[in-house]
C-alpha cells in the first residue's frame, strides 16, 4: 500500500513540474503589436466596417518614449477587419491592454449590439474598457489625433473618464455596465460623447455630454447641462459645481462647489397612472461670487439656496420632459426603480412601459445646503 503511494506521489510531482513549466499561451513580446484603443466606422458605401487601432510603439534608446500610431483596416465584419488588420500589420494586435472604444454616430444609430457582442466576446479585451460616442463625423479621427499631439489618447481618455465622477461632464460607461443597461428592464442605455476642441494651437479631444440610446440605437445627443441634471437624477454626482445667477436672473453669477449629493427617486401609483418623485439633497460650498452682494450671512445665503433650488427643479424636469417628448427613452432608469419598488405595479405596466414613460409625472423637490464660503468669511468689498 506504501509503495502505491509513493508511485502516486511521484507521478502527481512529475504532471506538476510539466504543466508548471511554462504557459500554454505564451506569446514573443516582440510579436505583438499592443493595442491601446479601438474605433469602430462604417465605410462610405455603408456595406463594411472601418476598425482603426491606435497602437503604443516605443521609440529612442535610453529615455524610451511611447509613441501613438493608428491602423485602420475595413471589413465586412469586425472579426473580419481585425484579421485583415493581422495580416497586414506584421505583427499580432494584443488588446488586452486596450481602454477605450469609440462609435461612430453612424454604427450606433444602426445598432451599438452588434459592435458589443462583438467586443464583449473577445477573450482578450477586458469588461472594464470604456464605450464612448464620437460627435465628429468619424470615430477614426479621434485616436488619430495621438500622432499629432505625441499622446497616447486612449489612455487620456481614459483618464479622462475617470475624472467625470468629480465633474460630473459625461457619464462614465464600462463595458459590463453598458451590457447590463442594454439588457435591464425599465432602463435605457447611455454613453458618454468625445469631441475634439482647439486648445490653443493644438486639437485634443474632449468627454463632454451624453449619448441617448432607444433599445441599442442612437436617438441624440444631451449637452453637458443636461447631461449633469441627468447624472442628479441617476444619484451618480459626486463632485463639480453649480452655476447660479444669485437670487435672480440679472444678478451676479455665483459658483457653488458641490460637496455631497444623495437623490432618492419614489414611485407611486395615482389613479391607475406611475408618478415620479424625485428627492435630491445637495451640500455646496460658495466657491466664487462675482460682485459684492452678501450671500454669506445667513439672509443672503438662505435667498441663494432657495433661487439655487428653484434653478435646479426647473433644470431637471425640462430635461425630463425634453426626453420624454423627443426621445420617449427612459434613460433615468424610472422604470427599474418600479420594478424594484412596485412588482406588482411593473407586473400590469412593464410590457407598455415605452407607452407610459412618455406621459409619466415628475416632480423633483431639491435642498440645497450651503456648508461654508471657504476661506472668506465676508463678500470682497471695493475701496472710494
Amino acid at each position: 500500500m506504501k509503495h502505491r503511494c509513493k508511485i502516486l506521489f511521484l507521478i502527481l510531482i512529475l504532471t506538476n513540474a510539466l504543466l508548471l513549466a511554462g504557459c500554454w499561451n505564451y506569446r514573443e513580446i516582440d510579436m505583438l503589436r499592443v493595442v491601446a484603443g479601438l474605433a469602430i466606422d462604417k465605410s462610405e458605401t455603408g456595406d463594411q466596417y472601418l476598425l482603426t487601432v491606435e497602437t503604443v510603439d516605443i521609440k529612442g534608446g535610453r529615455e524610451a518614449n511611447m509613441v501613438s500610431n493608428t491602423i485602420t483596416v475595413a471589413g465586412d465584419t469586425l472579426s473580419d477587419a481585425k484579421k485583415n488588420m493581422d495580416s497586414i500589420s506584421g505583427k499580432e494586435l494584443y488588446v488586452a491592454h486596450a481602454r477605450v472604444a469609440i462609435l461612430s454616430q453612424d454604427v450606433a444609430k444602426e445598432g451599438a449590439v452588434k459592435v458589443i457582442d462583438w467586443l464583449a466576446r473577445n477573450v482578450e479585451l477586458r469588461e472594464d474598457i470604456e464605450v464612448l460616442v464620437s460627435k465628429e463625423s468619424t470615430a477614426q479621427e479621434i485616436l488619430e489625433t495621438g500622432s499629432k499631439t505625441d499622446q497616447i489618447i486612449s489612455f487620456e481618455l481614459d483618464k479622462v473618464l475617470k475624472n467625470e465622477k468629480r465633474i460630473a461632464n459625461a457619464p462614465e460607461k464600462e463595458l459590463w455596465k453598458l451590457i447590463s443597461e442594454l439588457g435591464g428592464d425599465g432602463i435605457s442605455a447611455v454613453l458618454p460623447v468625445v469631441s475634439l476642441k482647439k486648445v490653443n494651437s493644438r486639437t485634443l479631444p474632449s468627454v463632454m455630454g451624453t449619448a441617448v440610446f432607444k433599445k441599442d440605437k442612437l436617438v441624440g445627443l444631451l449637452n453637458d447641462d443636461d447631461t449633469k441634471d441627468l447624472l442628479f437624477i441617476q444619484n451618480k454626482v459626486f463632485g463639480g459645481s453649480l452655476v447660479q445667477n444669485g437670487d435672480g436672473a440679472n444678478s451676479p453669477k455665483v459658483s457653488l462647489k458641490i460637496f455631497d449629493n444623495t437623490t432618492k427617486l419614489k414611485p407611486v401609483e395615482k389613479d391607475g397612472n406611475v408618478e415620479i418623485t424625485i428627492d435630491i439633497k445637495t451640500t455646496v460650498a460658495l466657491d466664487e461670487i462675482e460682485g459684492t452682494e452678501n450671500y454669506i450671512d445667513e439672509p443672503g445665503r438662505l435667498r441663494l439656496e432657495q433661487s439655487a433650488e428653484e434653478t435646479m427643479r426647473k433644470s431637471i424636469e425640462n430635461v425630463v420632459k425634453a426626453v420624454q417628448t423627443k426621445y420617449n427613452s427612459d434613460i433615468f432608469g424610472f422604470g427599474a426603480k418600479v420594478k424594484e419598488d412596485m412588482p406588482g405595479t411593473w407586473k400590469k405596466v412593464g410590457t407598455m412601459w415605452d407607452d407610459k414613460f412618455k406621459d409619466v409625472k415628475v416632480s423633483v423637490y431639491p435642498e440645497i445646503t450651503i456648508k461654508n464660503s471657504s476661506t472668506f468669511s465676508q463678500p470682497l468689498r471695493i475701496g472710494d
